[in-house]
């Protein structure tokens, strides 16, 4: 049984010393304490490494969302008129859904609209599209910041 260092351990996986340390506490790893230093297992150690290379190979192949096609504005108002929908929509909420398209990729619902506010997003973050300020107050129309309640911009 060949053995090494905290500080070794941690290069070699590739953490910090209190992750290889809170391993061997757990029985994560297999070590002893000599002298009140953990002494760990080269052995386990590599096993462990390996087990944490495997997951992190899976979990890069999962999260990687195909990129919508980009989708102008005119493209976007077509779109949605065939399918019926009349709403208005706002540049900021396409550039959210595509944002939270691009860190999940996932659909908040599996709607033909919902994939074309992401694709209506994926062409304003290509154009560099900045959202806006948040709101001091929540209910502050966006439009002329006044309470949203009471004003008569919609």
């Amino acid at each position: 049984m060949t053995t090494i260092t905290t500080t070794a351990a941690a290069t070699q996986a590739g953490v910090t010393i209190a992750t290889v340390r809170t391993w061997a506490r757990h029985g994560i790893i297999a070590a002893t304490k000599q002298a009140g230093r953990w002494v760990i297992d080269t052995a386990s150690l590599a096993h462990r490494i390996a087990i944490g290379a495997r997951r992190a190979r899976k979990q890069t192949a999962m999260t990687q969302p195909t990129p919508p096609a980009p989708m102008s504005r005119t493209e976007f108002e077509e779109a949605a008129a065939q399918l019926g929908i009349k709403a208005t929509f706002k540049d900021a909420r396409c550039h959210g859904e595509y944002l939270a398209y691009q860190a999940t990729g996932q659909l908040y619902s599996d709607t033909v609209y919902d994939m074309l506010l992401v694709r209506r997003g994926a062409a304003l973050a290509a154009e560099g599209y900045t959202p806006p300020a948040p709101r001091s107050h929540p209910h502050e129309c966006h439009t002329c910041g006044l309470d949203a309640r009471t004003c008569d911009c919609r």
